[in-house]
């Protein structure tokens, strides 16, 4: 496989392939008809004689060749953004370019201080965010989108470096008048019998919560569903509900006495884990370095 293919139409129209799982979606996406973009893949497999794609009856799967000709290739175009970003900084004295993905809570809890903290450092450096949830920002992350994902997570993804990763037991959350905020720790058939406040079905700590109510054979009521986790807390705050989350977002909250954190003995020992996130075999520039090195110093400090 020489650069050349790399630097050509075929290897764009082969990634959005992949990312979509589609000839068709991804036609539509790039604005082509799909015979262009089977041309390009053919063109592909013919140079690189093997083929890349099985066709399937929806869609279309990597073979094992594609998936190393993916997986280079992605690095390959983040790797020429990072330099072209780069040398434009240095051409223009502004500062390199980092894209962050994240979930909700990291993006209204933690990333703007640490971002912050990172900066009056004197470390240059500007900053991209995405919020999404936590299959999305590991998505982005293996797309090859964003250079650093931050989210919880349940296990091991495909194509991803965990260059860090902290245990986040689940903790219900309730205020301090609550009829069980005088409980050091509580069980799911205790906390089902209140109205509950929780996130929405893509995120691990409802996908947490319903695997153990399952096992159990609880059935919770949620009062209020919601992405976004401040209103969760606030609801907890002025009523009966529980809501649930770990304690990196709520920390503050706590130390103020403004919320009452109560351990899930079913749950205490999960998987459910903080990960920093980055693409496999990818090459980081020394500030997106440095900052993996900060964020793991600010993460560590709730070990």
């Amino acid at each position: 496989m020489s650069a050349r293919i790399l630097s050509e139409t075929a290897i764009r129209y082969f990634l959005q392939v992949v990312n979509s799982g589609s000839i068709s979606e991804a036609a539509a996406r790039l604005h082509v008809v799909p015979s262009a973009i089977s041309r390009q893949i053919s063109r592909l497999e013919s140079e690189l004689d093997a083929p890349l794609f099985e066709r399937q009856s929806r869609g279309v799967a990597l073979t094992a060749a594609g998936e190393l000709l993916a997986g280079y290739a992605r690095r390959t175009l983040l790797d020429a953004e990072q330099v072209s970003n780069e040398i434009r900084a240095l051409q223009n004295n502004s500062e390199s370019l980092i894209k962050l993905a994240c979930t909700q809570g990291f993006a209204s809890h933690c990333l703007p201080d640490a971002i912050a903290r990172f900066q009056a450092a004197g470390i240059p450096g500007s900053f991209q965010i995405q919020v999404a949830s936590a299959r999305e920002v590991t998505r982005l992350v293996r797309e090859a989108q964003v250079d650093i994902g931050f989210c919880f997570s349940l296990g091991a993804a495909k194509d991803i470096n965990v260059v860090y990763s902290q245990p986040a037991p689940l903790l219900a959350l309730v205020a301090p008048g609550h009829p069980l905020a005088s409980r050091g720790s509580v069980t799911l058939s205790e906390v089902v019998d209140y109205p509950l406040a929780l996130p929405g079905p893509t995120s691990t700590l409802r996908e947490l919560l319903d695997i153990y109510c399952s096992r159990a054979g609880l059935v919770y009521r949620s009062v209020l569903d919601t992405e976004n986790l401040e209103t969760l807390v606030q609801f907890a705050i002025s009523g009966n509900a529980v809501t649930f989350t770990g304690e990196l977002f709520v920390r503050h909250r706590l130390k103020a006495n403004e919320l009452t954190a109560l351990n899930l003995a079913e749950i205490a020992g999960s998987d459910r884990a903080i990960e920093i996130q980055t693409l496999a075999r990818r090459q980081l520039s020394p500030t997106m370095t440095r900052f993996i090195e900060h964020m793991k110093a600010i993460l560590s400090q709730t070990e």
